[in-house]
Formats: structure tokens, sequence, C-alpha cells
């Protein structure tokens, strides 16, 4: 056994999960601003490499620019740094402000709902939420609800017993 620095580590061509093959390794491994060129020898598969650039992509939170050579003797991929990608970090902010909305519109919603029926269950409390916001995504509206009442909760500002929520009438 033999103990590694850091540079030591950074050097080593880190296997992935499974059965990764040479070029899954290869691309994987790739720092921001480095490229590889993949000949049509080391290319084994059907498919093109894009496939696995757009797999690779969405699995492990990468961004890379592929495409094919002009003499049709391989294919060139280069990874991208995401974060100075302007459209990306654009989009990013776009939903990041819309979530934060939605979230302030469920929050105002729900201290409504509780204003007026003091106590209510949670379950009701959700399905209403989910219908009155009926334009947006369900899943996203229930997941911020259940950190709307959490939030609520832990603050002390609704109590939670028994799958109801209710405003305490005094503080402790």
């Amino acid at each position: 056994m033999k103990k590694l620095s850091a540079e030591e580590y950074e050097q080593l061509p880190i296997k992935g999960k499974g059965r990764s093959s040479h070029v899954f390794n290869s691309i994987i491994n790739l720092k921001a601003g480095e490229a590889v060129l993949l000949e049509k020898k080391d290319w084994k598969r059907k498919a093109a490499p894009g496939t696995l650039i757009r797999y690779i992509e969405k699995k492990h939170n990468m961004k890379f620019s592929c495409g094919a050579l002009n003499d049709n003797s391989g294919w060139a991929i280069k990874r991208i740094d995401s974060s100075s990608d302007p459209v990306a970090k654009k989009q990013n902010d776009v939903f990041l402000n819309e979530r934060m909305q939605l979230k302030s519109d469920v929050l105002i919603f729900y201290i409504g709902r509780m204003g007026f029926h003091k106590i209510e269950r949670i379950e009701d409390s959700a399905k209403a939420a989910v219908n009155h916001f009926w334009k947006n995504d369900n899943v996203i509206v229930k997941e911020l609800f259940f950190e709307i009442i959490k939030g609520l909760s832990e603050q002390g500002h609704i109590v939670i017993e028994n799958d109801k929520t209710y405003i305490p009438l005094r503080r402790n």
C-alpha cells in the first residue's frame, strides 16, 4: 500500500462504476478545457459517441462539445466549464427566480388558508395548494408546500400534530 498526495491522486485515471471502457474513463476524467481525439479504431459501439457524451452530461453533471471530424476518421470531444456557459447560467437564474416566486405564492396561500381554517389536515392543505396552483407542476408545488410547513414548524409559527397543523395560541 502506498500513501498518495493530493497531486498524485489527481493524476490517477479513476475508473467509473461497473464495466467502464477506456473511452468512458478518458472522457469522464477530462478537466474543463481539455479535449480528446477519439479515433474510429477506438470506438466499437454501433451508436456514435454523442450518445455516451449525453449520458455522461446527464448523469455526472458535466458539459461537453462533441463533433465528427471532416475526414470521418473519428470524433473530437472537449469538456466545457459549465459555470462559464452564460446561457446555462441565465436559464438556472430564471428557474431559481420562478421557483422562489412560486414558493412565496404557496406560502401566502397557506398562511391565508390557516388564518381562515385555524386547524387543517396537512393532506387537505396540500391538495388545496395543488388545485390552486394547477398551472404549475404538481410535484414542485407539493415539494414547496412541505418545505414551507417544515420551516414554519421549525420557527414555531405552526404546530404539527397527528397529520394536522394549527397556529399556536401562545408561544413559550
